[in-house]
């Protein structure tokens, strides 16, 4: 069953002192985007970050699940909360409705998906991103932002918005892991070591990166997560990534944590 803040205390699972890395990589890496910084109000409030998570597959594979299991958490983590438009919002990305992307900041919404950013448009990388933008300033600021600590500047959302207009939009299929603190409620921890959500088939990127958006989150806190993925080779074999403690069978990548988990994906934007 899905559980926010699940009272279960799993003993470590010691299977090898060396992580198991598959020997042709089905992941090149998972990497998180700075997508939007909304400055705070009052002065020295914290600012509000709209952070985009990608999982970047080798050529010819396909994403399958994000899943979590009795040996292997999944969990996203903020140190304040989760920011949901409560109103327009939507737990999955495909969800979301492109023709009012517009109407408040329904673009910034926290939400759960494979590929979609809405129900007309893929996810993709700002940087990415040459077709300019369908959203608009207001409501959306009109002023370049600051990234971080290492001064990356960010252009308007109406200049660049990070989407792709795709036709066949892929619905998400939820197995027990929809948070409550998506849409309707805001908390700052939800896990699972029992659900999942998926796209049955499987799903590629939309470049030629073979890169795939997995969540969008914003909060004013630090972000960490713990994934587990399940990856369709080019053969149609399914290979198992996990965040630690790879069993018989299953292999790991050093960027499926982040944060306080273990701070080690890379960046963009910061």
């Amino acid at each position: 069953m899905i559980a926010m803040r699940p009272l279960i205390i799993l003993a470590p699972i010691l299977l090898s002192a060396t992580p198991r890395l598959a020997a042709q990589e089905a992941i090149d890496s998972v990497f998180v985007e700075v997508y939007h910084v909304q400055p705070a109000e009052r002065p020295g409030d914290p600012a509000t970050v709209t952070y985009r998570i990608f999982v970047d597959l080798a050529e010819g594979h396909e994403l399958q699940m994000v899943y979590g299991d009795q040996a292997h958490k999944l969990r996203f983590w903020t140190t304040t909360a989760f920011e949901n438009d409560t109103v327009l919002g939507a737990k999955f990305g495909h969800q979301i409705q492109a023709g009012r992307l517009n109407e408040g900041a329904l673009a910034l919404d926290s939400y759960l998906t494979i590929g979609a950013a809405d129900n007309e448009h893929m996810g993709v990388p700002r940087a990415w991103d040459k077709d300019g933008s369908v959203l608009t300033c207001p409501p959306y600021p009109g002023s370049r932002s600051r990234t971080g600590d290492a001064g990356g500047i960010l252009a308007p959302l109406c200049i660049t918005d990070g989407l792709i207009p795709y036709e066949e939009i892929r619905e998400v299929v939820d197995f027990r892991f929809a948070s409550g603190y998506l849409h309707k409620a805001r908390g700052f921890d939800f896990e699972t070591t029992d659900g999942a959500y998926a796209v049955l088939g499987g799903k590629r990127g939309v470049t030629d990166r073979n890169v795939l958006l997995i969540a969008q989150l914003t909060t004013t806190g630090e972000l960490s997560y713990m994934l587990n993925l399940q990856i369709e080779t080019p053969e149609h074999e399914p290979l198992k990534y996990v965040a630690r403690d790879p069993g018989p069978g299953e292999f790991t990548h050093p960027s499926l944590t982040y944060g306080k988990f273990r701070a080690t994906a890379p960046a963009m934007g910061q």
